[in-house]
């Protein structure tokens, strides 16, 4: 089956419209709305060629301008397409789109649409050949499709090949599986939570490494759920709790004083917002790992985790990441 895909941009307060207006398209398939670092007021009159763009997903951000990429089953008339889109431009009353040519006046980058055909691959086959093993003091990360692990290691991590994200590659990540090592020199935990627990790397590792411990693990994403729960199975761990953050569930796993170590690798605003919970799940004299920060993000969490009678401990940074060990002290 032959795949195209479209792509455009669009200015913020128009994305929904302008996503479900492509829905329209003969032979749509699916859309997503994709964020740009490079596509930003200040840099707009680049010439940026989206053939280029290292984007990422970011629906959740706040921007002034999307990437709007559209995935169809068959091949478009780029004269359609154009017609089709403008249609909706003139019913909002802004600029209309061009086709892209090989050139593009800088004025007009961001009024272009370019269709590509995508090149059909093993998807699978492509992503295990890209999942890199990955070490961190002794941890060794490895992809389900590799048959031999690596036996100078003491803590090997199989992890399902065929997941896109969760793979260990990332800062935050690591910088979490550094300061469970540096945490286990001087500490033994006998409760444990993973609050957004992803694929469950860093919920595993904190078995492998605390071996009588007992550890919850939760997540938002009944996806992250899923992929955890055959981490775990992957990595022949079978005492563990693994939760859907929900109202039915939130008292099996929120339970007051009841973890000497709870990590968190998610976001600044929901761990601003998940100090007064933290505080009332920890014991005192034990201890939150903070990740998934951004390093000028750091004093902002310190603060805010002091309020809620929590010193720091230690900070390791990563490629503009961050993470932080805090210890409960009141």
């Amino acid at each position: 089956m032959e795949m195209w895909s479209l792509c455009l941009f669009v200015e913020d307060k128009y994305k929904n419209l302008f996503a479900e207006h492509v829905e329209t398209l003969d032979g749509y398939i699916s859309s997503s709305l994709f964020v740009n670092e490079d596509f930003s007021p200040q840099r707009r009159s680049r010439n940026i060629f989206i053939s280029n763009i290292n984007s990422y997903l970011g629906e959740f951000h706040s921007n002034e301008y999307w990437q709007l990429e559209v995935l169809l089953n068959k091949k478009p008339s780029y004269d359609e397409i154009v017609k089709n889109i403008n249609n909706l431009s003139r019913e909002l009353g802004i600029r209309e789109y061009k086709k892209k040519n090989n050139v593009c006046n800088e004025k007009d980058n961001d009024n272009f649409i370019q269709i590509n055909k995508v090149q059909i691959k093993d998807w699978l086959k492509e992503n295990r050949k890209s999942f890199p093993t990955i070490e961190v003091d002794n941890f060794y990360i490895f992809g389900s499709h590799i048959k031999k692990n690596n036996l100078n290691n003491t803590f090997p991590i199989k992890i399902n090949a065929s997941t896109a994200f969760g793979t260990g590659s990332h800062p935050t990540t690591q910088c979490c599986l550094k300061l469970i090592t540096y945490l286990s020199k001087s500490f033994r935990p006998n409760k444990i939570l993973d609050y957004g627990c992803g694929t469950g790397i860093l919920g595993i590792a904190s078995k492998k490494i605390f071996r009588k411990s007992k550890f919850t693990l939760v997540d938002i994403d009944r996806e992250a759920i899923k992929l955890s729960k055959e981490n775990i199975k992957l990595n022949n761990i079978l005492s563990y709790q693994l939760y859907i953050t929900n109202k039915y569930f939130f008292f099996k796993y929120i339970k007051k004083n009841n973890y000497e170590l709870v990590f968190a690798n998610i976001l600044f605003l929901p761990l601003y917002n998940l100090a007064p919970l933290f505080k009332s799940v920890i014991k005192t004299n034990c201890y939150l790992i903070l990740s998934g920060l951004l390093d000028y993000q750091i004093p902002r969490i310190i603060r805010r985790y002091n309020n809620f009678g929590f010193i720091k401990k230690k900070i390791i940074l990563s490629s503009g990441w961050g993470a932080i060990i805090m210890r409960r002290n009141s």
